[in-house]
């Protein structure tokens, strides 16, 4: 009985095949070269409604899914496998599609098909022996546009999470896309580009929802307030000059005089001085914007420099185009001795500081960067009012009022800071208004958070974590917060 039953079911998947097209990989080829992401095709009908398909790379499972089709009119269902995300290395590799069929709620292999590929996505650059020259091409009438997403993260930790080497989820607070035009409006005998910069609406629309250091949550700027900050740069990247034209309406033109203009100061990254080598590293450079909105149409210079350590860290391809991959990096204080006790512990906080990486894919077919990744880390260790300890004073600050409190405004240079405040000052990149100072403001990196972030549960004052318990009771506790401001930049196609 047994045997007719299996006998029953071996014909039904039989059946529901040739009923189906054949599950077979018709892209990639076998034998061939792929990079980046790998689209691997099949027939549309080659899976039953029902069915779906377990993934192999190298022998080795990936997950499993139901592939969907790229486009309504498209005969086959497509499989994205990003090569770079599984950190699949160089090297001939066997790619494997393994088609399941549940009967009598049991996954059965009803067919498979498999492409043997070679993955290529740093091995097919060639580096020069004397190393690359990486260097701006600057070229009159070009335009590149990018699509900078902004985001910030928290983590926090007590004192014992901290002691063991917790590693607790960061718990994202905001995001905000902006676009960024970069124009070559003149092109110098000597290398030198003439770079306007400014921010863009959105795409297919006039406005764009931006939120500046001045307005506390997203204000609608159409593209005639986008105004435009000029540069002359080296073909290294470097500040020449920088300017900002000021503009005067022609005599009867009535309001321009209480006009809102928008100021995005977001320079590009620069590029080492000399070739360099895989693993070569050189002293770098961070350009931070900088401008003095009360002596606007005055400056001569729309950035601030500060030392950094670059290295290349290696090529591969990346948006299509194959690329030097660098990276700048710059920590702003040295770990103190309970720094490095707290290290030698195992702990995950080790000290106070402010640390910033640039990760950089420069296209060698374009000469410009096709993505840019940055990241700005602020660790602090906070003395919290014990919730025992009696009442709390002040009042909330903001609509959160949680564990994270004070304005959160200056993290990076604005006003409050994390528990009374970092640094003020001006740095970094930044999106201006004027008469407003810009929400990425700070010494590394900006505000970006104006303030939505209150106090610890009715805690006194704007300080990040930063109540005191207004009666007797137990002491504060320790706790430690690390907050990340995150940058992706990518070139729009």
């Amino acid at each position: 009985m047994k045997r007719c039953i299996a006998a029953t079911v071996c014909l039904g998947a039989a059946g529901l095949l040739m009923a189906q097209g054949s599950f077979t990989i018709f892209r990639p080829a076998n034998g061939s070269k792929v990079r980046e992401t790998v689209r691997i095709q099949i027939p549309k009908n080659s899976v039953p409604e029902g069915g779906y398909v377990g993934v192999f790379v190298g022998g080795k499972f990936v997950e499993a899914v139901v592939p969907k089709a790229p486009s309504a009119n498209s005969k086959f269902l497509q499989y994205n496998l990003d090569t770079k995300a599984r950190k699949i290395p160089d090297g001939k590799v066997s790619i494997e599609l393994v088609l399941y069929v549940n009967y009598s709620d049991q996954p059965r292999i009803v067919d498979r098909s498999a492409v043997e590929v070679t993955v290529a996505n740093s091995s097919s650059i060639t580096v020069p022996e004397e190393g690359l020259k990486l260097r701006y091409r600057f070229v009159r009438g070009a335009e590149y546009i990018y699509t900078l997403q902004n985001r910030v993260a928290v983590t926090t930790l007590s004192e014992v999470e901290n002691k063991s080497g917790g590693k607790p989820g960061e718990l994202p607070i905001e995001a905000e896309t902006i676009r960024m035009l970069y124009a070559v409006d003149n092109v110098y005998p000597n290398g030198d580009g003439l770079i306007r910069m400014q921010a863009l609406p959105e795409k297919g629309k006039d406005y764009a929802w931006l939120t500046t250091e001045a307005e506390a949550t997203p204000r609608k700027y159409m593209d005639y307030e986008m105004a435009s900050i000029y540069m002359r740069l080296t073909s290294t990247g470097r500040e020449v000059f920088g300017s900002i034209p000021s503009f005067w309406p022609f005599e009867g033109v009535n309001g321009e005089g209480n006009r809102l203009d928008l100021y995005a100061a977001f320079p590009l990254p620069t590029l080492p001085e000399r070739p360099v080598q895989i693993g070569g590293s050189w002293q770098g450079r961070f350009q931070f914007g900088d401008i003095d909105l009360e002596k606007l149409f005055e400056v001569n210079r729309v950035v601030k420099s500060a030392t950094a350590r670059g290295e290349l860290l290696g090529v591969e391809w990346e948006g299509g185009h194959p690329c030097a991959k660098f990276q700048n990096s710059l920590i702003l204080s040295e770990p103190s001795k309970e720094g490095q006790r707290l290290a030698a512990s195992g702990a995950s906080f080790t000290d106070e500081k402010t640390s910033r990486t640039e990760t950089v894919w420069f296209a060698l077919d374009k000469n410009v960067p096709v993505k840019i990744v940055s990241n700005t880390i602020i660790e602090r260790k906070l003395v919290t009012a014990n919730p025992l300890g009696g009442g709390f004073g002040g009042k909330r600050f903001g609509p959160m009022g949680g564990p994270m409190g004070g304005p959160m405004g200056g993290p990076m240079g604005g006003p409050g800071g994390f528990p009374g405040g970092f640094p003020g000052g001006k740095g970094d990149e930044m999106l201006l208004q004027r008469g407003g100072r810009g929400q990425f403001g700070g010494p590394m990196g900006g505000p970006m958070m104006g303030g939505p972030m209150g106090g610890p549960m009715g805690s006194s004052g704007p300080g990040m974590m930063g109540g005191r318990a207004t009666g007797g009771g137990a002491p504060g506790q320790v706790q430690y917060l690390r907050l990340r401001v995150e940058r992706i930049a990518t070139l729009e196609k």
